[in-house]
């Protein structure tokens, strides 16, 4: 079985004093869901002092970027590379729907940023969906999530998170249909095997979660800005860590 997953998107949001606050109580929170792995994304100027917060106390919650360059250094200031994220941390999310909106990242440029985190032994988690519902969302989704893994070999993907964000259900009051969210997942499946985790992601909270993990096909989830409040994302923790166990 895979295993399920808790992804917390902190995006641009707080000072080191709220980080800090924020990483112990998630950390105290979801020490005893050990059938769960959470991990916590801060802006990555935190990054260091929040992975050194969660990882003292259990080896169940981990530490990722937000963000990297594709390549492993250079004249780039102000970027990260994939070796300097790998001293801290085992995870980045890769292919954000805004990253690709306010930064122009195109596929080419994920799929370099996927290989780039491959070779550093880093798990990427690759962002893939769709602008808006249509008959061939699912085709779509699923030829992207392929363009952006041409550059590494299929006894690599057991390295990966794939999430599917809907993009018009990010930020948004409500998240996608999940009935609608487990078929294009299906399709996913089919272009990564059994062992990636695939989660879903959009405007998830404690009182929606339920209605996407209690579906097999759905691992987990990629949380934003219910993440922000530690109370929030451990219930999300509790609900896909209890349901995944009695399944």
């Amino acid at each position: 079985m895979r295993r399920p997953i808790v992804v917390g998107n902190w995006k641009m949001y707080g000072a080191l004093s709220d980080a800090l606050v924020l990483a112990t109580a998630i950390r105290n929170g979801v020490e005893n869901f050990s059938n769960l792995e959470a991990i916590i994304c801060p802006p990555a100027i935190w990054l260091p002092e929040v992975a050194e917060v969660i990882s003292k106390k259990n080896d169940h919650i981990s530490p990722g970027a937000q963000n990297i360059h594709y390549l492993s250094e250079g004249e780039y200031t102000g970027e990260i590379s994939a070796p300097m994220v790998k001293d801290v941390a085992n995870y980045v999310i890769v292919g954000h729907s805004e990253r690709r909106k306010y930064f122009s990242e195109t596929t080419e440029i994920i799929s370099r940023k996927v290989a780039a985190a491959v070779d550093a032994d880093l798990s990427p988690i690759i962002c893939v969906g769709e602008e808006k519902v249509a008959a061939d969302s699912a085709e779509k989704v699923s030829r992207d999530l392929k363009n952006l893994l041409v550059d590494i070999k299929k006894n690599e993907y057991k390295k990966i998170i794939v999430a599917y964000e809907p993009v018009y259900a990010v930020g948004a009051a409500e998240p996608a249909n999940p009935e609608y969210c487990a078929k294009v997942i299906q399709k996913l499946r089919e272009v990564v095997g059994y062992e990636s985790p695939i989660l879903y992601g959009g405007s998830i909270n404690p009182g929606n979660v339920f209605e996407f993990v209690k579906r097999p096909e759905i691992d987990g989830v990629l949380v934003g800005r219910a993440s922000l409040k530690a109370s929030d994302f451990i219930k999300i923790c509790r609900i896909v860590s209890e349901y995944k166990k009695i399944i």
